[in-house]
């Protein structure tokens, strides 16, 4: 019932920030230790298996940026439509290590191997020992599904990584891929710092 709760407290707050300018940071207070992230992650898991579709970007079927970019959207953020103007949008990461759920993590295309951004998913869940991760992405075959960073199609076209929600800090979860989410820390939250 919180869990409801608090995604129904933001999607009405999102609504007034945006008809009201009120900023965004009062949306994403919480004594509980909730975090905005956590809509991200929800609303991507909501759609677990939804087919691909290309230049898809609604609930009948996305495409890997309209699926992100959807995501996202839960938060009054507004994404690039296509995978290679999602990355400069955010916080470069440049060690896998020091991913975090929500992240966007990148990849090259098909043909152009790691020179053309061709693929984005979000990130679910990071091993920081050896900086493999979950993500959650609209797959050409399967549609919104879970991979691994470490399987041989991504691991050769890995390109990197950004944080589009910056300064999120959590307590680590448990071992990987573990499927409790992670406690998060109290804390005052602005995602427009000054």
């Amino acid at each position: 019932f919180m869990r409801a709760f608090k995604i129904l407290l933001l999607a009405l707050l999102t609504a007034l920030h945006a008809s009201a300018q009120i900023p965004f940071y009062l949306a994403s207070r919480d004594s509980s230790g909730w975090h905005p992230v956590e809509v991200v992650i929800q609303e991507a898991e909501n759609h677990l298996g939804t087919p691909y579709r290309s230049a898809g970007k609604t609930p009948k079927g996305f495409d890997c940026a309209g699926f992100t970019r959807y995501c996202y959207s839960k938060l009054g953020i507004t994404l690039a439509p296509y995978a290679g103007g999602q990355l400069p949008q955010g916080e470069e990461i440049k060690n896998t290590k020091q991913l975090r759920r929500g992240d966007l993590v990148f990849w090259g295309g098909r043909g152009g191997g790691k020179k053309n951004i061709g693929h984005v998913g979000i990130v679910v869940e990071v091993d920081t020992m050896r900086g493999s991760f979950r993500f959650i992405h609209s797959a050409t075959t399967g549609g919104i599904r879970y991979d691994y960073s470490e399987e041989p199609y991504y691991k050769k076209r890995y390109v990197g990584a950004c944080r589009i929600i910056p300064g999120a800090t959590w307590v680590e979860p448990k071992p990987f891929m573990d499927q409790t989410l992670p406690i998060w820390k109290k804390h005052e939250y602005n995602i427009y710092p000054n």
